[in-house]
């Protein structure tokens, strides 16, 4: 008896070219995942590559990725055109810790591409925004040109108030702040006993990031990051995922940082 594949087909309803090398794809069907949750999507003959779902967790019809050529399967994905199909499993994985965050202040810090799984997340803290204190929303990015869902921005600065927005080289027309986030993190002020961090980036940042945080008394336990761009088959099996004794797919991808910390240099 043959098992049954995994894999489903998305047909690609829409593409649009958001930031150089990156695009988004709305795809047709209900993916019925959480927040900081991911899939897998095949190439096949080329390979799999992991992508947090980016939509809102509400909309059961369509749902989006947005995916940045950066090798050899991602660059055969970026071609892809609407009324083709894509090949996706999942979701897998442990979200943003939803229960945890009620009551209290929060901060969204996301480097990069690291928006794209907490995009869903701040859908979920529009929709429930009484039963939060504070929102506040920190990103940053190499450019301008780099910022990754720009008129969501505007409209979260509606909804919350402070967005605070950093690229690493200005340009003509840049009204933001030019320096790195853990500067934007420094102008930050936050009752500590009553917040909790969101975070997603290139691993590189999120020492000097914690290092702001622990300054204006952030306990470790308090911040909640998402390690999904160490993600390989998505289920346990490669192991190439590794943090430590923890396995960031079947653990993670979101992880408290004191739980986390002592085993990355393991």
């Amino acid at each position: 008896m043959k098992s049954k594949d995994p894999f489903e087909k998305f047909k690609i309803v829409k593409k649009k070219e958001v930031a150089p090398d990156t695009f988004l794809f709305t795809l047709e069907g209900n993916l019925n995942f959480e927040p900081g949750q991911f899939v897998q999507v095949m190439v096949p003959k080329i390979g799999e590559a992991t992508f947090a779902p980016c939509s809102s967790p509400y909309n059961k019809k369509k749902f989006e990725l947005c995916i940045r050529a950066v090798g050899n399967t991602t660059n055969q994905l970026v071609e892809y055109l609407p009324g083709e199909e894509m090949l996706v499993r999942g979701p897998y994985g442990k979200g943003w810790p939803e229960g945890a965050l009620i009551g209290q202040n929060i901060v969204i810090i996301a480097g990069g591409m690291g928006i794209v799984p907490l995009r869903p997340m701040i859908e979920k803290l529009i929709k429930y925004q009484k039963e939060y204190k504070n929102i506040y929303i920190l990103a940053g990015c190499k450019t301008p040109e780099h910022l990754l869902f720009s008129k969501d921005f505007k409209q979260w600065k509606k909804k919350f108030g402070y967005v605070k927005i950093a690229v690493e080289k200005g340009a003509s027309g840049w009204d933001g702040e030019v320096c790195m986030i853990p500067k934007i993190i420094e102008k930050l002020k936050i009752d500590a006993n009553k917040t909790k961090i969101l975070m997603c980036g290139p691993e590189v940042m999120f020492g000097y990031c914690n290092e702001k945080l622990s300054e204006k008394k952030i306990a470790d336990k308090n911040i909640y990051i998402s390690f999904e761009r160490r993600m390989e088959c998505g289920i346990g099996l490669c192991q190439h995922c590794n943090i430590g004794k923890y396995l960031v797919c079947k653990d993670g991808p979101v992880f408290r940082w004191d739980i986390i910390k002592p085993e990355l240099n393991k």
